[in-house]
C-alpha cells in the first residue's frame, strides 16, 4: 500500500460524493452502493489506458483495490445515504412541526437539542426553500448538531472496526467464509505478468456477458434520441410484479444484472435457502392475512407482517449468538495474546490489545451518546446489544453470501423492543431516544449501514498488505473525516441554492410524528408474552435448521434465509438455477470459466450507467441543474 493510493483514495471520495449528490442520489441504496462500483470500473479502465500511454503512472493492483476500498467504506454517505437523512432529521422538526400537531409542546421537552434545531430556527427556512441571489449560506449553525451526530456515527463505526479486527481471522481462517464481495474486484484486477489488460477482460465469456447486458442498455439509451424505439424492459422494476391474489404479497420478476453478477459466488445451499424461504414467506403472509391471524393480548395485537418480522429477528439473534459462541476459542486466544502474551500478539492491522481496548472505549462512548440522546442506562445497554446483533449479522453474512441487499428485520431493533416490551416500561426520554437511535443519520441505520459491513471485505481485498502500518489503519478514520466534510459541504450548498424540498428533503419522519401519541398515551402497551414466544420460535427455527445442517451431510437449507428477508427472490432463483446447471454438467472447471461472464454483467451495467449519465448531462440537462432526465434501473 502506497501514499499515492491513499491520497488518490481521498480525492476519489470527494469526487464520488460530488457526483452522487448531483447525479446519482438514488444509487446509494445498499451497503455496497453502485457509486462505489462505478469508482472501481472507472479506475480499472483508466489504469488500462495509463499502462498503454504512460506505464510509469499506472497503478498496481493493490493500489486500485485500496482506492476502491476507501470509497466503499464511506460509500453510503452521499445521495440518499447518511448525510441526506442526517440533515433532514436535524432540520425537519424545526420546519415542519405546527402548533396543531403539538410536537414541540409534547416532544420538545425530551428532544436533545444538541442534535436538533430549535423551533423555527432562522437557518432552516433557507435550507428547505433556498436562499435568494446574493445571500450567503449559513454554515455555522450546522456545526454543533452535525458534530454531535458525527461523533455518534464515528464511535459506532470504530466499534465495528475494532470488532472486525477481533473476528476477521475467525471468519477467514477458521470458518473459511468466501467473501464474494471482495472476490469480484480482486478477480477483475488480476493481471498476468507482461499483460496490460486484466485476465478476466481478455476472455470470450466476459465479452459475451458484456454484449448481452450492454446491448440491451445501449438500445434503451438510443431511445433517448429516437422516441419511436420500443424500450426493452427486462431490467425495469416497474410493472414486473405478479399479483398472486388478495392478501398475498406480489412476486417480483424483474431481472437485476448487478445482483445476479454479485450473487454468483454465493454458495448453492444459501441461494436455494433464500429462494425457498422467499416463496414460503409470501405463502405464510398471504395465509395469515386471509384468515386474519394476529398475535398479542387484546388492544395491542400485531398482524402478519409484524409477526414475521419478530420471527425473523429471533432467527437473526440466534445466528449472531451462535457465531459468537463458535468464535469463543479465537476470542480467548486473542485476549490472551493481548494481555498475557503480548509478544505473540499477531492482530492486524492493529494489535489485539488495541482492538480490545478500542472496542471497549468506542462502546462506552456510544453508550454515553445514547444516554445524552434520552435513553435511560438500562435501555441504552439493550440498544447496544441490538446494534451488535444488526451490524455483526450484516458484516458476517455479507461475507458469507455476497448479498448487498441484506436488510435486518425490525430495523436496528427498536421495533422489536417496542413490540415485546411495549412502551409502558419506557420513559418518555426512552421513547424519543429509541427513534433517534434508529435514525438513518446515525451510521445510516439498518438499510445502508456505513462502513461496518465493508471493513472485513477491505481487509480481505488488500491481502498481504494488511499490515500494522499507519497507512493501513488510517484508511477508515481518514476516509470518514474527508467524506463527511465533503458530503456535508456539497449537500448544504445544493440545498441552499436549489432548496431541499426540491431534492427530496421534505420528510419529517413518521416515527417522530408518532411520538406525540406515544408520549400522551393513557393506556400504553405493556409486555406481551405472545410476541416474545413468536421471537423465540424464530430463534428455535434457526437453531433447528442449523442442527440439521451439522447432522446431515448435504442438507440444502441454511438458517440465514430466515434472518434476512428479501424481495429479489426471482433473481436469487435465476442465479441458483444457472449455477446448478453449470456445476451439474460442467463441474468446477466450467464454474471457474463462467465467472467472467457473470462479472461482465456487473461491469456492463456500470459502464452503461455511466454512459447514460454522460448522455443526460450533455444532451438532456435538467432545468434544475442537478439530477438526470432518464432513470436508469
Amino acid at each position: 500500500m502506497t501514499g499515492r493510493a491513499f491520497l488518490l483514495g481521498l480525492a476519489t471520495i470527494v469526487a464520488m460524493c460530488l457526483f452522487a449528490e448531483h447525479y446519482g442520489r438514488g444509487l446509494v441504496r445498499v451497503f455496497m452502493p453502485t457509486t462505489c462500483l462505478l469508482v472501481l470500473v472507472f479506475w480499472t479502465i483508466l489504469n488500462i489506458l495509463l499502462k498503454y500511454a504512460h506505464p510509469r503512472w499506472a497503478l498496481s493492483r493493490i493500489e486500485v483495490l485500496t482506492i476502491f476500498g476507501m470509497t466503499w467504506l464511506v460509500g453510503t454517505l452521499p445521495g440518499i445515504g447518511v448525510i441526506g437523512s442526517l440533515f433532514r432529521q436535524i432540520a425537519a422538526p424545526s420546519y415542519f412541526s405546527t402548533p396543531e400537531d403539538r410536537f414541540w409542546e409534547v416532544v420538545g421537552p425530551y428532544l436533545p437539542m444538541h442534535l436538533f434545531f430549535e423551533e423555527r430556527h432562522p437557518a432552516v427556512e433557507g435550507y428547505y426553500l433556498g436562499v435568494g441571489p446574493g445571500e450567503s449560506i449559513p454554515w455555522l449553525p450546522w456545526v454543533r448538531p452535525v458534530f454531535w451526530w458525527f461523533s455518534g456515527t464515528v464511535s459506532l463505526v470504530m466499534a465495528g472496526f475494532f470488532a472486525s479486527v477481533l473476528f476477521y481471522r475467525q471468519w477467514s481462517d477458521h470458518e473459511r467464509l468466501t467473501f464474494p464481495l471482495s472476490r469480484f474486484p480482486a478477480d477483475l484486477l488480476e493481471t498476468s505478468e507482461g499483460s496490460r489488460v486484466p485476465d478476466v477482460i481478455r476472455t470470450k465469456a466476459f465479452w459475451a456477458g458484456f454484449a448481452l447486458v450492454g446491448g440491451i442498455y445501449a438500445w434503451n439509451i438510443s431511445g433517448y434520441f429516437i422516441l419511436d424505439m420500443p424500450r426493452i424492459t427486462i431490467f425495469d422494476s416497474s410493472g414486473k410484479a405478479i399479483d398472486l391474489g388478495n392478501y398475498f404479497p406480489p412476486l417480483y420478476t424483474f431481472v437485476s444484472p448487478l445482483f445476479i453478477g454479485l450473487a454468483y459466488l454465493c454458495p448453492l445451499n444459501i441461494l436455494l435457502s433464500f429462494w425457498v424461504y422467499y416463496l414460503w414467506r409470501i405463502t405464510k403472509l398471504g395465509l395469515m392475512s386471509r384468515i386474519g391471524f394476529t398475535v398479542g393480548v387484546a388492544g395491542q395485537s400485531i398482524g402478519p407482517f409484524a409477526i414475521v418480522i419478530l420471527e425473523e429477528h429471533g432467527a437473526l439473534t440466534f445466528l449472531v449468538a451462535w457465531s459468537v459462541w463458535v468464535a469463543r476459542g479465537h476470542l480467548k486466544a486473542s485476549f490472551r495474546k493481548a494481555f498475557r502474551e503480548p509478544h505473540r500478539d499477531d492482530g492486524v492491522p492493529i494489535r489485539y490489545r488495541t482492538a480490545w481496548l478500542g472496542f471497549l472505549c468506542a462502546t462506552c462512548f456510544v453508550f454515553g451518546w445514547l444516554v445524552s440522546a434520552g435513553y435511560t442506562p438500562h435501555i441504552a445497554i439493550i440498544q447496544l446489544l441490538l446494534y451488535f446483533v444488526v451490524y455483526f449479522g450484516l458484516a458476517k453474512y455479507a461475507a458469507a453470501t455476497g448479498f448487498v441487499w441484506l436488510r435486518t428485520p425490525g430495523r436496528t431493533g427498536w421495533k422489536i423492543l417496542r413490540a415485546v416490551a411495549g412502551s409502558r416500561p419506557l420513559s418518555k426520554g426512552d421513547l424519543v431516544g429509541l427513534v433517534i437511535g434508529d435514525s438513518s443519520g446515525l451510521a445510516s441505520g439498518f438499510a445502508r449501514p456505513l462502513a461496518i459491513p465493508a471493513i472485513v471485505h477491505v481487509f480481505r481485498m488488500i491481502g498481504n498488505a494488511l499490515q500494522r502500518r499507519p497507512l493501513v489503519w488510517l484508511l477508515l478514520p481518514a476516509a470518514l473525516l474527508v467524506g463527511y466534510v465533503a458530503q456535508c459541504s456539497f449537500h448544504l450548498h445544493l440545498s441552499y441554492t436549489q432548496g431541499a424540498v426540491n431534492v427530496g428533503g421534505t420528510s419529517v419522519g413518521g416515527h417522530f410524528l408518532g411520538l406525540v401519541g406515544d408520549i400522551e398515551a393513557t393506556s400504553p402497551p405493556g409486555f406481551d408474552l405472545q410476541k416474545l414466544l413468536v421471537w423465540i420460535i424464530g430463534a428455535a427455527e434457526a437453531a433447528f435448521l442449523g442442527f440439521l445442517g451439522t447432522r446431515f451431510t448435504g442438507w440444502p437449507f441454511h438458517p440465514i434465509a430466515l434472518a434476512f428477508p428479501n424481495v429479489l427472490g426471482f433473481n436469487v432463483f435465476l442465479v441458483w438455477l444457472s449455477k446448478t446447471i453449470i456445476i451439474r454438467f460442467g463441474g468446477v472447471g466450467l464454474f471457474q470459466r463462467s465467472k467472467p461472464f457473470y462479472y461482465a454483467l456487473i461491469v456492463a451495467y456500470l459502464v452503461m450507467l455511466g454512459v447514460s449519465t454522460v448522455v443526460d448531462i450533455i444532451w438532456f440537462p435538467t432545468v434544475k441543474g442537478y439530477g438526470t432526465t432518464h432513470s436508469f434501473r
